[in-house]
């Protein structure tokens, strides 16, 4: 029975790693997007 409960643990943990990295690249590329629309033209 432990076995199925670590399992699951182990589920939750990818699970909660793989939403972190994704909310850090979501991130990401949203200050990317707007260094790319409002500041770069500004040195053009």
């Amino acid at each position: 029975m432990s076995d199925g409960r670590e399992e699951g643990r182990d589920g939750t943990v990818v699970g909660s790693t793989a939403i972190k990295y994704g909310a850090w690249i979501i991130m990401l590329v949203a200050v990317l997007y707007f260094l790319a629309n409002y500041v770069l033209p500004l040195f053009r």
